[in-house]
């Protein structure tokens, strides 16, 4: 199943947009979580991993986000909505910090 330029496979969630990048995520690991040190707030590992991707677009994770609900449910993994949700939250702020840096120029 593709979502945008990312293909969820049996084994794993691949970027397939082209170019010289690579990203992939083992199907079997997309659970796995951070937690923030100042906070205590725990993350889906996998998502905040592409986020500190400079050469992603915000489209391509958001595509990736569906992609990895549906790669959570294809590998019958435990899904946390508060987990996704506060991970989410935290996407977005990476976001807006990079929108930000953009105009201090």
């Amino acid at each position: 199943m593709d979502f945008g330029n990312w293909k969820v496979t049996d084994s794993n969630i691949e970027w397939k947009g082209g170019g010289i990048h690579k990203f992939s995520m083992p199907l079997s690991e997309l659970n796995a979580t951070r937690q923030d040190s100042t906070d205590n707030t725990v993350f889906y590992d996998w998502i905040l991993r592409a986020t500190a991707e400079d050469w992603l677009t915000q489209n391509d994770l958001f595509d990736l986000n569906y992609g990895f609900v549906y790669g959570i449910a294809k590998a019958g993994l435990d899904f946390n909505f508060e987990i996704f949700d506060a991970t989410l939250e935290e996407q977005f702020d990476q976001f807006d910090m990079e929108d930000n840096e953009d105009f201090e120029l």
